[in-house]
C-alpha cells in the first residue's frame, strides 16, 4: 500500500504500531506494509553463513569503489529500468554467487581471499568478471580494474 503524509512530513523510514515503513527516494514513494516476523529456516542460517563469509574477505577500498562506479552505471541500463542495485554490498554478493552458480567447484560458505588468487578466479576485479560474462557490460569498464 502507498502511503500519504500530511503536516509537512516528507517521508519516514522504520516500525511502528505494527506497520513498517518503506522509503524509496529514487521512486519518490513510500510503501507501507503489516510487520510480522518471518520464520527461520535452514536456508536463512546457510545463507547468512554464506553473507558472512563473503565479507570477511574484506574486498580492497579501491576495489568498493571500483563496484560503486560500475553499480551506478549498472543501475542506468536500460534492461534493469526499475530493478536497481542498491548498494555495492549487494552487486558484490550477486557476482559471487553468480560466479559460484557457474563454477560448481566453488563453495562460497569457505572461500577465501588465498583461494581467491590462487584459483584465479574472475572476480579479483570488475573488468575480469565482466569480461568473464558474470556481470553485463557497462561504460567504460576497462577501468575498473583494481584488485579485491
Amino acid at each position: 500500500m502507498r502511503a500519504k503524509f500530511t503536516g509537512g512530513i516528507g517521508s519516514y523510514s522504520g516500525k511502528l504500531d505494527g506497520v513498517v515503513f518503506c522509503h524509496y527516494r529514487r521512486e519518490g514513494l513510500v510503501l507501507v506494509r503489516k510487520y510480522r516476523y518471518p520464520t527461520l529456516t535452514e536456508n536463512n542460517h546457510k545463507l547468512g553463513n554464506t553473507t558472512a563469509n563473503l565479507h570477511s574477505i574484506k574486498p580492497s577500498d579501491g576495489y568498493k569503489n571500483d563496484m560503486r562506479t560500475y553499480l551506478g552505471r549498472y543501475n542506468t541500463l536500460r534492461e534493469n529500468e526499475g530493478r536497481y542495485v542498491r548498494s555495492w554490498v549487494n552487486m558484490y554478493l550477486k557476482l559471487m554467487r553468480e560466479m559460484a552458480r557457474r563454477d560448481s567447484s566453488i563453495d562460497l560458505l569457505s572461500l577465501s581471499r588465498e583461494e581467491i588468487y590462487s584459483r584465479d578466479l574472475p572476480c579479483i576485479s570488475i573488468k575480469r568478471a565482466v569480461e568473464a560474462g558474470l556481470l553485463p557490460a557497462v561504460y567504460d569498464y576497462a577501468h575498473l580494474d583494481r584488485e579485491l
